[in-house]
């Protein structure tokens, strides 16, 4: 019994994100999405975006990423709202992507004009959402990448 208890623990374990985040295989924008990645710790690089609305009452927001500013393509990145390290500050009720205020895993603060390097799990979002990237990632570790 106690054995099919602990294999029932480790199982549960390896299917949640639960646990610190961890740095993801980099791969490109143009792949991310794929197949092979679903389920996967990636890490994509580029420049953070609010979604053009959330509530406040929320605990994550679902940023976007770009990898370039200028580009329409985009992935979800899961971000808990405060002020510790993986966390973007909540903005004001009205706000500007010039709010953005994310604080890095290492403390560091970069805002909207600093390319990150995020790092993720991939999924796919739920056929009833309706959002603009074809996937996600979730338990995101923030790094600042550099000038």
């Amino acid at each position: 019994m106690r054995l099919a208890a602990a294999l029932f623990c480790v199982l549960l374990a390896g299917c949640g994100d639960s646990g610190p985040p961890t740095r993801g295989t980099p791969v490109s924008f143009a792949d991310v999405c794929g197949k092979a990645y679903d389920g996967k710790r990636v890490m994509l690089e580029g420049f953070l975006r609010f979604p053009s609305e959330f509530k406040s009452d929320e605990v994550t927001v679902m940023l976007r990423l770009k990898p370039d500013p200028e580009t329409p393509d985009v992935v979800g990145v899961s971000a808990k709202l405060g002020n510790a390290v993986n966390n973007v500050e909540l903005p004001p009720s009205s706000f500007r992507n010039s709010d953005l205020k994310l604080h890095t895993s290492d403390g560091q603060v970069v805002g909207y004009q600093d390319k990150v390097r995020v790092s993720g799990t991939m999924y796919y979002p739920s056929a009833i959402a309706h959002v603009e990237f074809k996937c996600g990632l979730s338990n995101t570790l923030f790094e600042s990448a550099g000038h």
